[in-house]
């Protein structure tokens, strides 16, 4: 019988808990029935990032219409191939861009939806325009409950029926058992983008700094640029740290004693399954999907109502640091316990059972 390929589409390998997550399923996703590709549209020659044997990058960059035409010559190749190809499609560009370049050939494409909401969506005539590429998907994948629930609102009533719900899943690190400290280092994780919202932590930080060791920000992204110079306004220099992005967070999980984060908006939350998973207290936006991902009952995480006000985080933060010094042991079996409910293990079977029965 000819072998299946499963083909995962994304912009890039790096920056975000999308492309782990792809770069995860692409070598985990290997069955008797199915071989496994990654492709990427980046360049990304300048990066630190090396790719695996079964992934390729187009070098086009994510906003270039040329990339379509380079993708469909890359799947008609791979139908010489392979009697079936399923697509399966991550992200803003991927999600317009591989419609196209599949039409009239012979292929099958699932889209991921991993956020709750996008700058789209603020505009109706998207609507109309997102429903047609919507439509060429046969299953839309949702990252968890609080995604499935935006997209019913958004689309129409016929598409609803492809909706299916796979909570994505993180590696989970070691426990690791955190002794009482004097003033806690604090760790963020995630892009430099407005969405992730860093710039309401770092002014909380502002208030708070001589109550705190550090505040590490581990990712990339555009607004590099402007948080550095709110840390310069606010002479935070020696307090926080943007250290770029590194394919390897635990070790600086186990360094920290607390995890912000302040998303805008969240689809599902990868860092906080991983910080969990470590033991570490979360303070944490309460916005859908990442609160359903946390648990609003978790005794290790503190959820953020107010999510754009500095000082509210400031004083969260305040009001948790002797809590966390004396229950680290209680904080860390809850958090472990929680983060347990979202393994990598069970997103790679629920995708392996979503490719077969299509």
């Amino acid at each position: 019988m000819q072998k299946k390929l499963v083909l995962q589409v994304i912009s890039s390998p790096i920056c975000g808990g999308a492309e782990v997550l792809v770069r995860e399923l692409g070598q985990k996703i290997k069955s008797r029935d199915f071989d496994s590709e990654v492709v990427y549209f980046n360049n990304i020659s300048n990066s630190n990032i090396k790719l695996h044997d079964n992934e390729s990058s187009l070098s086009t960059g994510d906003r270039n219409p040329f990339t379509i035409f380079k993708l469909r010559k890359l799947i008609k190749n791979r139908l010489k191939t392979y009697q079936k190809i399923i697509i399966h499609v991550h992200l803003t560009y991927p999600f317009f861009y591989v419609p196209v370049a599949t039409l009239f050939l012979n292929v099958v494409l699932l889209f991921t939806e991993h956020n709750t909401s996008n700058k789209r969506r603020g505009i109706p005539f998207f609507k109309y325009v997102e429903h047609i590429f919507y439509s060429r998907y046969k299953k839309i994948c949702c990252i968890s409950k609080g995604v499935e629930a935006s997209l019913v609102e958004w689309l129409s009533n016929k598409l609803n029926s492809r909706l299916v719900v796979i909570n994505n899943g993180a590696i989970l690190y070691t426990l690791k058992e955190r002794s009482i400290f004097e003033k806690p280092k604090i760790i963020s994780i995630g892009s430099l983008t407005k969405k992730k919202n860093f710039k309401t932590t770092i002014k909380a930080i502002s208030y708070i700094k001589d109550e705190i060791e550090s505040y590490l920000i581990i990712g990339e992204g555009a607004e590099r640029e402007s948080l550095n110079k709110l840390i310069k306004e606010n002479g935070l220099e020696k307090k926080v740290i943007l250290s770029g992005w590194f394919d390897q967070v635990e070790k600086y999980l186990h360094e920290a004693d607390i995890q912000l984060i302040p998303s805008l908006w969240e689809g599902f939350g990868l860092v906080a399954v991983e910080g969990m998973s470590t033991g570490i207290f979360i303070i944490a936006s309460e916005v859908d999907g990442l609160k359903e991902v946390l648990g609003q009952n978790n005794p290790s995480v503190k959820l953020v109502s107010d999510i754009e006000n500095p000082e509210k985080w400031a004083f969260e933060i305040q009001q948790n640091i002797d809590f966390i010094r004396k229950n680290t042991k209680e904080i860390a079996i809850s958090a472990r316990k929680q983060s347990e409910y979202f393994s990598i293990e069970k997103m790679i079977t629920a995708y392996n059972t979503l490719y077969h029965n299509i």
